[in-house]
């Protein structure tokens, strides 16, 4: 459903309900990407470079699968997975595209890492009659995920687009494991990357003031 149909609805909605408040609405707002529709009709899911390995789980190894699964349920077009190339150039991009129709690779370099960190928190102790909120010093781990993204075209091997997503997820649990955080991340940088590279819609909230 469009934008406009929905705060149509909401408008009418709230004018049956004769109040006078704000109204929140949610919208499906289109995505802004920097390609138009046509531009590529295959997906090729690369390598990520790994810039800050960890003992137990390979980060761009993971993206790279997760994202390939990803883009095959939400992208019409054929989704193949190759191995990242040599060198950078335009000429070892193009060879490896050899035998794909008009494709772009999605790859780039990607840091899983993690922090204790203090924060306060407000909390009302339960043998507390007033229910007065007393700050405490907390510890908590935080978990950042950052992919520098790359897409390249396959056809003359340039580079296309190229942006940093930074997402971080804090735990009271300060043993959360890095796959459990993984899977936290990746699915916050999904939902910011697709609406980029797929002009997926997004929901937005906005307030409607009536007088």
């Amino acid at each position: 459903m469009k934008a406009g149909p929905l705060i149509l609805l909401a408008v009418l909605a709230a004018a049956a309900c004769g109040s006078e408040g704000p109204v929140l609405v949610r919208l499906d707002m289109p995505g802004v990407s920097p390609f138009q529709a046509g531009d590529f009709d295959e997906i090729i899911v690369s390598d990520f470079r790994n810039d800050a390995p960890l003992p137990d789980l390979d980060p761009g190894l993971e993206l790279r699968t997760y994202l390939a699964a990803e883009i095959r349920r939400a992208f019409p077009g054929k989704v193949a997975v190759l191995p990242r190339p040599a060198g950078d150039s335009p000429a070892a991009w193009r060879e490896a595209a050899a035998g794909h129709g008009r494709a772009v690779f999605v790859t780039g370099a990607v840091r899983l890492e993690s922090q204790i960190r203090k924060a306060v928190e407000d909390k009302a102790w339960a043998d507390d009659p007033f229910r007065i909120a007393k700050r405490t010093l907390i510890e908590q781990l935080r978990w950042t995920l950052v992919v520098d993204l790359e897409v390249v075209s396959a056809a003359t091997g340039e580079l296309l687009f190229r942006k940093t997503y930074t997402e971080n997820r804090d735990y009271t649990e300060l043993d959360k494991p890095a796959d459990f955080a993984f899977s936290d991340l990746a699915y916050v940088f999904r939902e910011h990357l697709f609406p980029t590279l797929l002009g997926t819609t997004t929901i937005e909230s906005r307030t409607l003031l009536r007088r």
